[in-house]
């Protein structure tokens, strides 16, 4: 999706969200209070129009009470919507909201439309999930070197003459044209083997010499293209005696047609994303709360909703770290999903800027290597257990840069910069697992994918009593689409 288009979404659904009034527009002037970016306001107006057409509706109304012990949506919405667009994982991988359970991704892939020269048709050219790759010769009209292996002649001893045809023609000799052709032949006879360069042109034939030599070596075809080699020379040219023959030329491309050129064709892939629901049970008692909003000022909803969403937060860290680790795809120079030994431990006694520059040329093998794989861009994100942390956290701040990290608990978070790299602390990694991946400014440039549809909402009707009972709703949907851009780790400490 182009910017633009973005923007413009992005501010259709909040001029949604706000025009109407009504408890939405409340909430949505909480929740965004203090988000910056126009986008993360953007994901706040899309998650609240989903629940608009519940709450602002009669029947959501008479549902959603406002008595002290009701469901309390309005107490719970601007927390949970305020806490999504800054999921702590968004930097690592895409996470996105629905306007349905049912969801798409498309990508577009570019592929060779005909059989020719070295391309075969249906071939990926470019995409934004694999390599970009064009086998074949380029379109410009001017050909570098096209190859012409033994396979491709016909040899005729009895005229002394070995044929072959060029992919495209009719050719070009006008001007200073000639001087592009070469012929770069591999052959066992000495008066061929070398470099061959044009003689004159007679006629519809283009002819070839050796050096300063007059003798007529080599002869192509204007209007066919046919390549004829071994005029000139006494005896003849037997199967073998010429390995391979390299072709620099010009064409006329004012007479390409569909059968004469590489064309492209364009693929569109279509990959769902169904959010699954899922709900954690939650349960106070009315006495509790009373006694903690009267002695702490402390509103047990909210407290209990903020623990609940740590959870939640978890439980997703958690399910995706381990999917991108254990399915991980990527390789360097070998099969898919090799764990690549990155040395924390110097050569020899060297300085500490020896040191970083020696990891960070392994990690940046590693890095390119996702950009072969994937055809997007090279690894720019790690995730890693305790040895890689302990030993950024041993270098000076001008190698490593750390953040601040959020304290209250123990989770997958953040902890700094290295070269390119953000680096990523999991505690539930071994002490010497990790992984590279990479993420970019757009939505599609990341491996892993997250989408939100009606995010965490209480939803159960309330009896009062001893104890309050009610349960947080979340529908999410994973896909791990391009599992060749995250290459296993194992930092080697001794």
């Amino acid at each position: 999706m182009k910017r633009d288009d973005l923007l413009k979404r992005v501010t259709d659904s909040i001029s949604k969200v706000t025009a109407g009034g009504g408890k939405v527009a409340e909430y949505y002037e909480i929740a965004s209070a203090e988000l910056t970016r126009i986008e993360d306001k953007g994901n706040v107006a899309l998650l609240l129009d989903n629940l608009q057409r519940i709450s602002d509706a009669d029947e959501g109304q008479a549902f959603i009470t406002t008595s002290n012990y009701g469901p309390y949506v309005q107490e719970f919405w601007p927390i949970v919507t305020a806490w999504y667009p800054e999921f702590p994982l968004k930097d690592l991988i895409c996470v996105q909201t629905m306007d349905r359970p049912l969801a798409y991704l498309f990508f577009s892939r570019l592929l060779v439309g005909t059989n020719k020269a070295d391309s075969i048709a249906g071939e990926v050219v470019e995409t934004a999930t694999g390599k970009r790759v064009l086998r074949g010769r380029y379109p410009t009209g001017e050909i570098f070197g096209e190859a012409l292996v033994t396979a491709d002649f016909i040899f005729d001893d009895g005229t002394d003459q070995s044929i072959a045809v060029l992919a495209y023609y009719p050719l070009v000799v006008t001007g200073d044209n000639i001087e592009k052709y070469l012929l770069t032949v591999d052959s066992t006879l000495p008066a061929l083997d070398g470099v061959l360069s044009v003689l004159n042109v007679t006629g519809d034939l283009i002819n070839f010499k050796k050096g300063a030599g007059t003798d007529i070596l080599a002869t192509i075809d204007m209007k066919t293209g046919q390549l004829v080699i071994n005029e000139g020379i006494s005896g003849p040219v037997a199967a073998g005696s010429i390995t391979s023959v390299s072709v620099n030329y010009v064409w006329n491309i004012e007479s390409a047609v569909e059968t004469t050129i590489p064309s492209i064709t364009e693929d569109v892939e279509k990959i769902s994303m169904e959010a699954i629901p899922r709900a954690l049970g939650i349960k106070w008692s009315i006495f509790s709360e009373y006694v903690k909003k009267k002695q702490f000022g402390q509103d047990i909803r909210v407290d209990t909703t903020k623990r609940v969403l740590e959870i939640i937060f978890q439980y997703q860290c958690r399910y995706i770290l381990d999917q991108m680790y254990d399915y991980a795809g990527g390789f360097v120079d070998g099969s898919a999903g090799e764990v690549i030994d990155i040395s924390l431990v110097p050569t020899t006694a060297v300085t500490i800027e020896t040191r970083v520059q020696e990891v960070l040329l392994q990690l940046n093998a590693v890095g390119n290597a996702i950009e072969m794989n994937v055809g997007r861009m090279a690894g720019n994100r790690i995730v890693a257990g305790m040895a890689l942390k302990s030993w950024l956290e041993s270098l000076p701040n001008t190698y490593f840069k750390p953040v601040t990290a959020d304290q209250g608990y123990n989770s997958p978070r953040k902890i700094g910069t290295i070269g390119r790299y953000e680096v990523y602390y999991d505690p539930q990694r071994a002490s010497d697992e990790g992984f590279m991946t990479y993420r970019g400014t757009e939505w599609y440039d990341a491996t892993y994918y997250v989408g939100e549809f009606m995010p965490i909402v209480p939803t159960d009707a309330i009896a009062l009593g001893v104890t309050v009972r009610s349960s947080m709703v979340s529908m999410e949907a994973y896909k791990y689409h391009k599992k060749g851009g995250v290459t296993k780790l194992s930092f080697v400490t001794a």
